[in-house]
């Protein structure tokens, strides 16, 4: 496999630590308890991309849900068919 394909097909550690705003440390943690899904664990921790990208949407995904019931947030669809989120 090239490297190129092995660089889209994986994520570092560091960038899920950008994705999710954890610190590394618990990042390790997540991976290791499987909260985080898709770790390869090697010389250094790495996830599946796609596996880690269908989690992350999820937890989006459960977030809004959680604050639009909560009542923290609103939604509309605009016109573009995207739907929208604004705080209240």
């Amino acid at each position: 496999m090239a490297i190129h394909a092995l660089r889209t097909e994986f994520i570092s550690a560091e960038e899920v630590c950008n994705w999710v705003i954890l610190d590394l440390a618990t990042v390790y943690q997540k991976a290791w308890s499987g909260e985080i899904p898709g770790a390869i664990w090697g010389e250094t921790l790495c996830f599946k991309r796609d596996e880690f990208r269908r989690w992350w949407r999820s937890e989006l995904q459960k977030a809004r849900r959680e604050l639009e019931e909560e009542g923290r947030i609103g939604s509309f669809v605009g016109p573009d068919g995207q739907r929208r989120y604004y705080a209240k």
